[in-house]
This record gives C-alpha cells, structure tokens and sequence, in this order.
C-alpha cells in the first residue's frame, strides 16, 4: 500500500511517520513545505491513501492560510479527479473550522472540497476536527501552550499565565495516531471524525502538574500519575 503524507516534518506527521514505519508492507511518500508542487502531483497519483496533515496556522500574512489550506487541499483534489482516481484522504482540521478567524474559514473551506471530491467519485474521506494536540516532538512557542511550557520549565524557564481558569480540550498524539491509522483499515460513510479520549483541563491544572513533575525531577521520587491525562503529560514533560 502506498501512502501519502502532507506536512510531513510536522509535529502529527513526525508522530504518524514513526508508526506508519513499523510497517514493512507500506511503502511512504512524503510532501513537506517548499518541496515542488511537481513532487506533490507525482506522489498524489501513486498513492493509494493520503493522511493530508499540511497547512498553515500562524502565517505573516492571513492570505497565506487560503494558500496553505484551502488552495493545497484543491490542488490535491484536482490532481485526484484529473486522473480519475477516488483514493481516501484523511485531513487534519481543527475545532476552529466553526469559528470567524481566518484560520478556522480556510480549513472550513478545505473541508468543503474534499467533501465535493466525495460526492463526485465516492471517495472515502475523514476530517478531524482536532481541539488541542499535546505530546513529543510538538515544538515549542509553536505548537501548544502545553509544549511551551514542558520546554520552559524542563530548562529553568518561566512560563507566562494569563488566566489560570482558562479551559482547554485536548487530546494526546497517541490517541490521534491510532485512531488515523484506524482510518487505513476502517471505512466508514462518515465524513466527520472525533478523538474518542478529549481531555478538559484548565491551564492552572496543567501548570501544577508540570511544576510537580520537575520536582519529582530533582528528588527522585515517582510521581503520582494514576490518571491517563497525567500519564500522557508526564511522557510529553520527560520528551523535553
């Protein structure tokens, strides 16, 4: 089987790559930014899966969310329909997809696409709609606040809180890999698609754990981590 991934030096694709790589049967392409739209096109024809997890979050300038999202996702579907090809295509979009940003319009159009592409070839596809990603190799000041501040208090850094009552979803990269690899051998009619495991934690939660977790650190003592939230945060603290 072979399978495409978008946005491959990301931090989901870096965690996806990492599975997709104990199977030997599989046979990867990988399109990252900058590479040649020539590239892409090749790679879109051979494949027989896409995990489509490119796209832009933070840009300079807001048009470039359109170009990242919303016109990559099209150029994906075109060079599909153009071959006659119906190959599924899983994308990463987010909870802002129902806001008023510019960030949440541009995947909300992108997901219009692909939907377009399913009623015209049948095609199997699955949006996310993902809320917060936490877990290693997510980059610091980047990603999640959740990597900022592993980062920062794994080296003695001070974390900024702006309001510790603020309530955040989220959910472990463990859990979005698996149930994405789900998707290679589970097809469904369905076009949306959750996180079975989403986590709702306050950012004064988070802080005292992570603060806790440092100084279990620094005194050799097993942190207490009976919950799964406290599992997953204390693996993603230690990847720091």
């Amino acid at each position: 089987m072979k399978i495409l991934v978008t946005g491959s030096n990301g931090f989901i694709a870096k965690n996806l790559i990492a599975h997709l790589n104990r199977n030997k049967k599989l046979e990867l392409y990988f399109y990252k930014k900058n590479d040649s739209m020539d590239l892409l096109e090749a790679y879109v024809k051979e494949a027989d899966f896409i995990f489509h997890l490119a796209g832009v979050n933070r840009p300079s300038d807001k048009h470039d969310f359109y170009k990242g999202n919303k016109d990559l996702t099209q150029y994906i579907v075109n060079v599909l329909m153009q071959n006659d090809k119906s190959t599924p295509v899983l994308f990463s979009s987010s909870i802002q997809a129902i806001e008023d940003n510019d960030y949440g319009k541009s995947k909300k159009a992108a997901e219009g696409i692909l939907v377009s592409y399913q009623n015209t070839t049948d095609a199997h596809i699955f949006i996310y709609r993902l809320p917060n990603v936490f877990g290693k190799w997510s980059k610091a000041n980047y990603n999640s606040v959740v990597a900022t501040w592993c980062s920062n208090i794994a080296n003695n850094l001070e974390i900024q809180v702006s309001n510790r009552n603020v309530e955040l979803a989220l959910v472990y990269i463990d859990d979005v890999i698996k149930s994405f690899i789900e998707r290679l051998t589970i097809h469904t009619n369905a076009q949306l698609f959750e996180i079975n495991t989403v986590y709702k934690k306050t950012l004064g939660q988070i802080e005292e754990l992570l603060y806790k977790f440092k100084e279990n650190r620094n005194t050799l003592l097993i942190p207490n981590v009976a919950s799964e939230f406290e599992r997953a945060l204390y693996a993603t603290y230690l990847s720091y």
